[in-house]
């Protein structure tokens, strides 16, 4: 079908002789997927993305899946599901493990986002022209987004899919309301329900999306309900059997371990180590949110620094989101009844991640991921705002362009020296990986294959190696000396590593620790070698094997323990 039939006469201002109406919608979506492909591509070739510990478990998961084991959870985070690892199983199979398959897997999760975007700006506002402007703003985004569809932390890129699906799902019965097809209501309504529960085992943050959805689809529903096979109950109970088995896993995995429990973690209790009262926090969260939070998600910060990017475009970029967020409002009271109930959908998306980033403990961390689910309302958002306002066609065209622009500049400086592009917002954990091969050479021709280190230098290790060199996160990276043993992800690995005859030390940006080390080994008569490379300082030809525990008179002084 041809853009100017799909149009109706929504954007006749645009200009019925324009040559990008008569050119086929399929391909107007590839190009906008090839320019996707072509961008990641770019800074996957120029080792743009420093390989973390994070990203390292996704690959030991996947290894271990293909071994016969079957984690329900991301190791060590029982609130995030292992699907991600599930994927990247699935791509080891076939091209082989590589920190570059498991990144191949985010480019095709990523460009399935942009597919479903275009879709829903389609079925939002029953034109092709919003869908396909979100997708291409999308096809380039800020750095945050790239960062986050890049590397994989372990379900944000399945979390941004299912959202758009759930979304799409809702649509479909709101912009039903007027056809007679309850049969096909009832579908749609359990694969709402599928996908929903799917999102919830695969992350929590998937909630503020598939919660408006289902919501809004349960009141078009209700609406409609004696028209409904079976009535409102056999969808209600077709809805929850659906859910349940989308997220099966997370249930099974409840009975375990407990409801109460699975509930703390999937609410934060992993991070809840604020010490003030819950005003208190709140407060700051919201402070965090609104200086720190959207400017990393509207990429006029990179997520792991407070500083500008693309400078002399920021008060550009300032003045269009303030025009849009002016218009759109006018936009909104002339859209149709559907249109608007899809518009009050997103919008309570946004509302949600912002009540649980301000009111849980996750507001404690606004480096950028948690702000991933906003990335699709904002595009759809500004993309309506552009076809609908009365501007003149330069201003309309010029708009993107500038959007396009300013996001590939602050990628660019973003990706430019130390730290590069990375996930950690914590500068002790900024470790140059250029430097792994070196050492993994080094530890080889060493013999030095056992040891202990810290959380984001024992997993890149025990992947890049195939588990063949282990060190396990027993030793704190914090400067302070701050530690929790939630680091220590993986019990085979410590078994292993606890039974070593010999083992060696890697610290990374650390003083107080090297001091600690150093003393202990000193007041235990054990000798030992010390090797830096890169960020890396290796402590090895210990004379005999040293654990942890045996030093803790010079670190637990020092440490403070984080349960």
């Amino acid at each position: 079908m041809r853009y100017n039939n799909l149009m109706e006469n929504r954007n006749r201002k645009i200009g019925k002789d324009n040559l990008a109406l008569r050119i086929p919608i399929w391909v107007w979506l590839t190009i906008i997927l090839l320019i996707t492909v072509i961008w990641k591509v770019i800074w996957l070739i120029s080792g743009a993305f420093p390989f973390n510990s994070d990203e390292a478990i996704t690959g030991i998961m996947a290894r271990h899946i293909l071994q016969g084991e079957r984690p329900i959870f991301f190791y060590g985070q029982s609130y995030m599901g292992s699907l991600d690892a599930f994927l990247v199983a699935g791509l080891f199979s076939l091209l082989g493990e590589s920190v570059l398959a498991i990144r191949i897997l985010q480019v095709i999760l990523y460009s399935c986002t942009i597919i479903t975007t275009a879709l829903l700006g389609r079925k939002l506002t029953a034109d092709w022209a919003t869908g396909l402007l979100a997708a291409l703003l999308l096809s380039v985004p800020v750095v945050n987004t790239t960062l986050y569809t890049t590397v994989t932390l372990g379900g944000y890129g399945e979390t941004l899919l299912l959202s758009n699906i759930a979304f799409l799902c809702s649509m479909q019965l709101i912009s039903n309301a007027d056809r007679t097809t309850p049969g096909k209501d009832v579908l749609v309504f359990g694969f709402l329900g599928f996908f929903s529960g799917l999102g919830f085992w695969v992350l929590g943050l998937s909630l503020v999306s598939t919660i408006p959805a289902v919501f809004f689809a349960c009141v078009e529903l209700w609406k409609r309900r004696k028209n409904l096979p079976g009535g409102w109950v056999t969808a209600t109970l077709i809805f929850i059997l659906a859910f349940i088995l989308g997220s099966f896993p997370w249930w099974f995995a409840s009975l375990q371990a407990g409801f109460l429990t699975q509930l703390k973690e999937l609410f934060g209790s992993a991070i809840a180590v604020e010490n003030e009262n819950w005003v208190i926090r709140s407060i700051k969260h919201l402070f965090y949110f609104i200086f720190l939070g959207l400017p990393a998600a509207l990429g006029l910060r990179p997520p792991w620094d407070v500083k500008w990017l693309a400078l002399p475009l920021l008060p550009l970029i300032i003045m269009i989101w303030g025009w849009v967020f002016w218009k759109f409002p006018g936009i909104y009271k002339n859209e149709t009844q559907p249109t608007r109930l899809g518009w009050k959908m997103l919008i309570m998306s946004v509302g949600l991640l912002m009540a649980g980033f301000v009111f849980t403990s996750f507001g404690l961390d606004p480096s950028g991921r948690y702000f991933l689910p906003l990335v699709i309302p904002l595009a759809l958002c500004i993309s309506r705002v552009v076809v609908k306002a009365e501007v003149p066609r330069r201003i309309r065209y010029a708009i993107p362009v500038i959007l396009l622009v300013f996001a590939a500049i602050g990628t660019i400086e973003s990706a430019v020296g130390s730290p590069w592009i990375t996930t950690q917002f914590d500068r002790v954990s900024w470790i140059d990986h250029h430097y792994d091969d070196d050492l993994i050479h080094f530890l080889q021709s060493n013999g030095e294959t056992r040891g202990y280190s810290n959380y984001w230098v024992a997993y890149p290790l025990a992947f890049l190696t195939e588990e063949k060199i282990l060190f396990v996160p027993r030793l704190p990276y914090h400067q302070d000396l701050r530690y929790t043993s939630r680091d220590d992800r993986i019990a085979r690995y410590t078994e292993l590593v606890d039974s070593s005859p010999q083992t060696a030390y890697i610290t990374t940006f650390n003083p107080s620790l090297d001091q600690a080390l150093r003393e202990g080994f000193t007041r235990l008569g054990v000798t030992w070698k010390e090797k830096k490379i890169g960020d890396f300082l290796i402590y090895y030809s210990l004379s005999r094997p040293v654990r942890p525990a045996e030093i803790q008179n010079e670190l637990t002084p020092r440490m403070e323990n984080v349960k």
